[in-house]
């Protein structure tokens, strides 16, 4: 078994379409076709079930991947370290990230890294926090960018914290609080919007609202955070949100109100617990860091300089 093979079978495995992974991995498909059978013949058994609209994992294929996976990170962590040795780094470098991460500005900070390492090829997804945490957990991601509790197999490294507020529109009474209680009876004739309710941040928001004994009456489920500012600013209801979530754009149309008891969402990244990190992974975190501290250390400036 070669790692050809398995970067090969790891292709077919995540196009589920043989055209598509030929492409992929740079062979024709014939090529690629005589390999994967080559591996099926040595392993003893069938790794995909093929028929004329798609190519789906077979029981052995699935418990093939993970391992297939994680040798080809392996593999690449030798890369790395070799070209570590003479500063130099390359390969890929596969990011998740929760939508809005309000810690670190991601775009910036992959714009930086791919100018300070341009031989390095950078995919970056969106998703779920617990998606995202198991992607890394079962190397289809270097690091991920999440909230919330992790994955037990990941090694966590805390980024910062937001305090999440009650979004509405600037027309509604609730604007003028400087403040809103969760327990607030107000709040229970009110129509909500709420973010996917599998993400970690509404995980986390559904249990300060029970603490609060606040029942939402959730109207609507959104998967994308913007389209959830704009459902708050059409009217259709009030959310719970992170700030940052709110573009200028739309600050006309939507107010915010602190909550209290606050509602914080730890932001962290998360990465591999059972080995280091890739380089490419370690430089990004690294800068990750190093954001966090500087915009730290600002904050902290401009509040000693307001001081009287």
């Amino acid at each position: 078994m070669e790692l050809r093979q398995l970067e090969q079978f790891v292709a077919v495995a995540e196009e589920r379409h043989f055209t598509r992974a030929a492409a992929r991995v740079h062979v024709g498909q014939s090529g690629l076709s005589a390999a994967i059978a080559a591996l099926e013949h040595e392993l003893g058994d069938a790794l995909f079930v093929r028929n004329n609209r798609q190519v789906t994992l077979t029981a052995a294929g699935q418990a093939l991947l993970p391992a297939a996976r994680r040798a080809l990170a392996a593999a690449q962590d030798g890369r790395d370290a070799v070209a570590g040795v003479r500063g130099v780094l390359h390969g890929r470098l596969h990011v998740g990230a929760i939508q809005t991460f309000g810690a670190v500005d991601l775009p910036a900070a992959l714009t930086e890294f791919r100018r300070r390492h341009p031989a390095v090829t950078v995919r970056f997804t969106h998703d779920a926090a617990g998606a995202l945490a198991r992607a890394v957990a079962e190397a289809e991601l270097d690091i991920a960018f999440v909230d919330g509790p992790v994955d037990s197999r990941l090694t966590r490294v805390p980024l910062g914290r937001d305090r999440l507020v009650l979004a509405v529109p600037a027309g509604d009474p609730l604007a003028r609080a400087g403040e809103i209680r969760l327990d607030d009876p107000v709040l229970r004739d009110r129509d909500f919007v709420a973010y996917r309710l599998d993400s970690g941040m509404e995980g986390q928001i559904s249990a300060a609202c029970a603490a609060s004994g606040l029942a939402r009456r959730v109207v609507a489920e959104v998967v994308n955070l913007q389209y959830l500012v704009e459902f708050v600013g059409h009217g259709a209801g009030i959310a719970v949100l992170p700030p940052g979530a709110i573009p200028a754009t739309a600050e006309q149309q939507i107010s915010t109100v602190p909550i209290a008891p606050p509602i914080y969402r730890d932001l962290c990244a998360v990465v591999p617990g059972r080995r280091p990190p890739t380089g490419p992974a370690q430089a990004l975190l690294d800068a990750a860091l190093t954001a966090v501290a500087a915009t730290s250390s600002a904050t902290s400036t401009a509040t000693s300089s307001a001081e009287p």
